[in-house]
């Protein structure tokens, strides 16, 4: 198949050659003009190295003076040229046109050629360049799953990389993706996760269960943090996935536990199975941010209702002597400021005196807070006992039978 490419494009590089000989402007590059470098490219009995640079100055003088199209004199060495050497200097000269030239002169022959390019080192340079323009992953998408079995490692994350930049316009390459999670070689499963994350593949909860199994045996940090940013990213809050997460709470990792914690967060209240371990998390882990997010995530997992029925816990962790950084103590005010007068304040007139009891008791420790060390606890305090006490004015509904105001004229 590239013997039958290498004929076809010798011919057009001849055609094209004839033309430029007949230029009325033959612009000249070191000593050659653009004649006589389309002619080394073509000529058999030039060395390598003279054939490559005769590539590499065709797209000097392409730069300089488009009219003459050597571009697509580099495309055609880049089908046709029998040394690797030469057809990686292709694809690195194309790599370098702007985004416009790429579409018209470049993307075509870079995403023809990947399928066919029987060496890995060319074909590491071609996603090289297609890597520079998204788009260009986007249509060479088929392409690219083509290179994921590349005996290279390197050609087979460039690749996975690729496809991460095409997007969901690369989800049907999900299939191709996913052997590489086993990959041998760690760049690999890393790309492959990577790109696993962005694709939106189809059966994403399948994927994300998959991914979620491997954060209980992945020892690299490195593969474990891509695995919860992808996992986060697919959005898939089943129940194994939500384990997996609360498991990973107590990894040894501040990056673990952290990003493990904010996808949790991010997951509202299906993430409720996890709220006793995320309460923990806010009492003991050793990182303060931890521990802030853990206190967000905990409110996210159980909504108002569960909040409220944990308030006895919050309070405590509300005194500086057992919580000393104060971020930590304005966490758990938003918490509580969030019931409003909706959820909290209201129970304040309730005619169940342990309710009502409940409420006095969180109002208390609010006031308390008022003569807190920190002066942002204090304010944010004053804000949170305002919203739990004063009930909201009713939204008033506009007259039906007013007339509505007229237009002004322009």
């Amino acid at each position: 198949m590239f013997a039958a490419a290498r004929a076809v494009g010798l011919c057009a590089l001849a055609a094209l050659a004839t033309g430029a000989a007949r230029a009325e402007d033959d612009p000249v590059y070191e000593g050659k003009t653009f004649s006589q470098w389309v002619g080394v490219t073509q000529d058999e009995k030039a060395t390598v190295r003279q054939r490559a640079l005769a590539v590499e100055a065709l797209g000097k003088l392409w730069i300089t003076d488009p009219k003459t199209k050597a571009i697509e004199h580099v495309a055609v060495a880049l089908r046709t040229d029998k040394s690797a050497a030469v057809r990686a200097q292709a694809a690195i000269v194309l790599a370098g046109l702007r985004e416009k030239d790429m579409e018209t002169y470049g993307a075509k022959p870079l995403i023809d050629v990947l399928k066919t390019e029987p060496e890995s080192r060319v074909r590491k340079e071609i996603i090289a360049a297609m890597t520079r323009y998204p788009a260009v992953c986007a249509a060479g998408a088929g392409s690219l799953a083509v290179a994921l079995k590349d005996p290279e490692p390197g050609v087979r994350a460039a690749a996975a990389e690729a496809l991460a930049l095409a997007g969901p316009t690369a989800k049907s390459t999900a299939p191709d993706l996913i052997p590489l999670l086993k990959d041998a070689e760690k760049p690999v499963r890393t790309a492959a996760v990577y790109a696993l994350g962005r694709v939106a593949p189809e059966g994403a909860g399948t994927v994300a269960e998959t991914m979620a199994a491997m954060l209980g045996t992945e020892k690299d940090l490195d593969i474990r943090r891509e695995l919860l940013a992808s996992i986060g990213l697919l959005a898939e809050k089943s129940g194994a996935v939500v384990r997996a997460l609360t498991a990973a709470l107590a990894d040894k990792e501040d990056d673990v536990r952290r990003a493990a914690v904010r996808t949790l967060g991010a997951f509202g209240t299906a993430s409720a199975p996890a709220a006793d371990e995320l309460l923990k998390m806010a009492m003991t882990d050793a990182t303060k941010d931890i521990r802030v997010d853990a206190v967000r995530a905990f409110g996210s997992a159980l909504g108002p209702t569960g909040v409220k029925a944990r308030l006895k816990e919050f309070r405590a962790l509300l005194d500086p002597v057992k919580e000393p950084d104060y971020e930590v103590r304005l966490a758990l005010i938003d918490e509580i400021a969030a019931l409003g007068y909706e959820h909290l304040g209201i129970d304040l007139i309730s005619t169940d005196e342990a309710v009502k009891t409940l409420a006095k008791e969180t109002i208390s420790v609010l006031r308390l807070r008022l003569a807190d060390p920190q002066v942002l606890v204090r304010k944010a305090a004053e804000v949170a006992i305002r919203k739990i006490e004063k009930k909201p004015e009713p939204k008033k509904d506009p007259d039906p039978k007013k007339d509505p105001e007229p237009k002004k004229e322009p």
